[in-house]
């Protein structure tokens, strides 16, 4: 069959306003990569409703599957109510974090043929084959449909039982014009339970890691297409030290030269600082590390395993190393400490910490324990999903309004950065020269910021992103 995967092309403020382009959305690759090993033609695309026609007619699909996050999944409706009304001969696929929570409502307002609730994998492939049978209503857990308004399948979040036999990514995956930059991936899921954290929400705690030797395999594959820097796409890339350890060991032993960026977390420096050091010797630039909050009731509200002396002693190992690190700070909690003096409080912490700071407001995404909570004390304002996107507040805080914690992301970046201004330019020139961030994200940066506080102008104007 020829199957046509649609990667949205985002426009939502967050962190996508920092990126260059507009990258495609890893999971669909290997959905792809499925697609094509089952002896389907499949091919990547960004697109909206605006251009997914072109595509249409070039690859005439007999199958279109797309991809959603909560904060795209509005364009991804538009685009399948568009491919119903103008094809209703092409079925439709669409999965990704949003819609295995919300799979109900996906195909009650879409008309959807199938909803994919979980890892995508085997199921696509799985339901290809029925296709190609003839069978529209094929009995595949995980691949959800609705038949006369009953809804099948849907008994569970389907995983892959053997992460090992996930496809290899290949470039002639991707349509020529999208852009495509090549991610590893060495495990998914987290084994901790974050109560924000839509990651704990769709793996259910279960981690799995690949073996290391297939992973350095997928390093030389890309490095011999020319590429040497590599985004580690991990939830959390330094759960297991032993692993880490081994692909340390496989890195030296085959004298790769190539440099990554990757998640870790607090509890993992603070523990093993010798082998933080190794993985910088072994090509690691970058690390995004979610300490979120410098409150210890905080930490201890949204499940974060944390302590403050943690995070500062880890803090001080990470400014002995030559490895460049962000922090993520988080903006709310769902609880009785959403309040001005718990802000600035947090706000002050992070002030003090060396490094970058990634701030966002708490956003309580479907699946996850705040939303659950949230929706359970009527007190998510919305369902307009394109705000679900890590800057606005969708929910009414209990210690102030949502118009002020919304103004605190701005002030928290202006506060944190004004304080360290000295440190920026070692800071920024650090992370330029071993490409661990891209000019485009200082710039973006501080042109939303110079936009908000001098030209007085919208701040979600600002960090809109556009084509």
């Amino acid at each position: 069959m020829t199957v046509l995967l649609v990667s949205p092309t985002a426009t939502t403020g967050g962190l996508e306003m920092m990126r260059k382009g507009h990258q495609v959305f890893q999971g669909i690759l290997y959905i792809a990569a499925a697609a094509r090993d089952a002896g389907h033609r499949a091919v990547v695309v960004q697109a909206d409703v605006n251009n997914l026609h072109r595509y249409i007619r070039r690859y005439k699909p007999e199958v279109i599957g797309f991809t959603a996050v909560t904060a795209v999944y509005p364009m991804v409706r538009e685009m399948i109510l568009y491919v119903k009304e103008k094809h209703p001969e092409i079925v439709t696929v669409v999965g990704g974090h949003h819609v295995t929570f919300m799979y109900k409502e996906t195909l009650q307002e879409t008309g959807v043929d199938f909803v994919c609730r979980g890892e995508g994998e085997e199921t696509f492939a799985a339901l290809l084959k029925a296709l190609e049978a003839k069978n529209r209503y094929p009995d595949i857990t995980g691949m959800v449909y609705m038949k006369d308004g009953k809804f099948y399948n849907d008994e569970r979040i389907v995983l892959l039982e053997d992460i090992n036999k996930i496809p290899r990514i290949t470039m002639d995956l991707v349509a020529p014009e999208s852009t495509f930059t090549p991610k590893i991936v060495s495990s998914r899921g987290c084994p901790f339970k974050c109560s924000y954290c839509s990651i704990s929400a769709f793996y259910g705690g279960v981690y799995r890691q690949r073996r290391v030797e297939d992973v350095i395999e997928d390093i030389k594959d890309y490095i011999s297409w020319g590429y040497t820097q590599f985004w580690i796409h991990d939830d959390n890339f330094t759960t297991d030290a032993a692993w880490l350890t081994r692909f340390c060991d496989l890195v030296e032993e085959e004298n790769l030269k190539f440099t990554f960026s990757c998640m870790s977390r607090i509890n993992f420096i603070e523990r093993s600082p010798e082998l933080v050091e190794r993985l910088g010797k072994c090509g690691c630039t970058m690390m995004s590390i979610g300490i979120e909050s410098g409150v210890p009731e905080v930490l201890e509200s949204i499940n974060k395993k944390l302590s403050i002396p943690q995070i500062l002693k880890a803090v001080n190992i990470l400014k002995k190393q030559g490895i460049s690190y962000t922090f993520f700070m988080l903006l709310g909690s769902g609880d009785e400490f959403d309040t001005p003096e718990i802000f600035d409080k947090n706000i002050k912490f992070f002030s003090k910490l060396p490094g970058l700071v990634l701030a966002s407001i708490l956003t309580p995404f479907p699946g996850t324990a705040v939303y659950e909570k949230l929706k359970r004390e009527n007190r998510i304002r919305h369902y307009n999903w394109e705000d679900y996107d890590i800057t606005h507040c969708v929910y009414n805080p209990l210690g102030m309004t949502y118009k002020e914690m919304e103004s605190y992301l701005p002030k928290a970046y202006m506060k944190i950065y004004l304080t360290k201004w000295r440190e920026l330019p070692s800071l920024f020139i650090k992370a330029l020269k071993t490409k661990s961030i891209e000019p485009g994200m200082i710039l973006g940066s501080a042109k939303s910021l110079f936009q908000t506080y001098i030209l007085k102008k919208d701040f979600y104007k600002s960090i809109r992103k556009t084509k």
